[in-house]
């Protein structure tokens, strides 16, 4: 199972999700200003058509839309409010990631050089 998911890791192209985090940054957060801008007041009157019978019902039902347009108004704004967080933590995620594939890789040329040595070392004392 694990080597796997190594596979699947390595068939992402890092460079291109690093290069586009900012464009997500920026976009999660210009959906969380643009849902918060256009948030209408939750007190806004709901249209009632003008052809209704009963006044208590009709007023009854603005009331229940009223409450029902602000609750998704409400959801909306919770949820790009948590894509935009989301976007950030993918961000520094992938700024973590980046960094420990630069230790990976300094890490493999220091086993390298130190498999070098220990070869060089045991040729070195065979002939001795």
């Amino acid at each position: 199972m694990a080597l796997g998911w190594m596979t699947a890791l390595k068939l992402v192209p890092w460079g291109d999700v690093i290069e586009a985090t900012p464009k997500i940054v920026k976009g999660a957060k210009k959906l969380f200003t643009s849902t918060r801008e256009a948030a209408r007041p939750a007190g806004a009157a709901v249209p009632v058509p003008a052809t209704a019978a009963d006044p208590k019902a009709v007023a009854a039902l603005a009331h229940a839309l009223q409450a029902q347009v602000a609750t998704l108004e409400k959801e909306q704004r919770d949820s790009a409010e948590l894509i935009a967080s989301l976007a950030e933590q993918n961000a520094q995620i992938v700024t973590v990631v980046d960094g420990l594939q630069k230790r990976v890789r300094l890490l493999s040329g220091a086993c390298l050089v130190l498999v070098a040595s220990v070869g060089m070392l045991v040729v070195w004392a065979a002939q001795r």
